[in-house]
């Protein structure tokens, strides 16, 4: 049986749960919406299939971001965040999606690019900007020029602040992206069991030479009862709670 197990699990038709370790028939997982059906664990999800559990049917247009005419040519492939003008519902905003399995979602220049262009089309447009952040944090390859875009996005946040700004927190968002732009909305979300932070843990019980943290550190459910968030919502609920907000907007 195990066998069998192993090469169901190899070729896509079986999951296995990697909070409670149940084994998931793949189909049934999709259908639930990538929702552990036995303990609730909530599977990551990359940028379209966000995009598509959250927006009406083709109510999603993905707006041109590339900064430059160097990068066009590129825009069809992975990229780590996504964006462009939706509707929730019937509800109009402006939808940002970061995936973390493309590069872990970190933010270099370019992404604080594409991050600046929609809230400066939110505003432009006079509608609301809801984001959904999964991200490693700041591309540290790029050196100085990552680091900077954490005041950069923040002064864009800054300078369209009439713009309402929803942020969904998602599992994992660390870093630069957590200490900067995302922290600054006027609504913050959260998925159950999402990893929310600056540091991870290793790095802070290295850094300052205490092994005993605990163990919901930086969970959302944490992070909640500090009031650092709003409220978490289910992902079987999300989009009927983005709906509620965006009418108030």
């Amino acid at each position: 049986m195990t066998e069998v197990l192993d090469v169901a699990k190899k070729d896509g038709r079986w999951t296995e749960c990697p909070a409670c370790k149940e084994i998931i028939i793949t189909k049934r997982l999709e259908e639930n919406l990538l929702v552990c059906p036995h303990c609730d664990f909530h599977f990551r999800l990359g940028g379209k299939d966000r995009i598509a559990l959250t927006c009406d049917d083709k109510g999603f247009v993905e707006l041109d971001l590339a900064p430059s005419a160097a990068e066009s040519h590129a825009k069809t492939l992975e990229t780590p965040l996504r964006g462009g003008m939706a509707t929730i519902k019937g509800q109009a905003c402006v939808l940002a999606v970061m995936d973390f399995s493309v590069k872990g979602g970190s933010m270099g220049v370019d992404m604080a690019q594409k991050i600046i262009t929609l809230m400066q089309h939110a505003h432009k447009t006079a509608r609301p900007l809801v984001m959904f952040c999964a991200s490693g944090g700041v591309r540290v390859q790029e050196g100085i020029w990552g680091l900077l875009q954490m005041i950069r996005t923040v002064h864009a946040r800054n300078t369209t602040a009439n713009v309402p700004m929803v942020t969904v927190f998602t599992d994992p968002t660390l870093g630069g992206v957590t200490a900067s732009f995302s922290a600054l909305a006027d609504i913050l979300l959260a998925e159950p069991g999402s990893r929310i932070g600056f540091a991870g843990p290793r790095v802070i019980e290295y850094t300052i030479n205490y092994p005993l943290l605990p163990p919901d550190f930086q969970d959302a459910s944490r992070l909640l009862s500090n009031g650092f968030l709003d409220r978490i919502v289910h992902r079987h609920q999300l989009r009927d709670t983005l709906s509620y907000l965006l009418q108030w907007f």
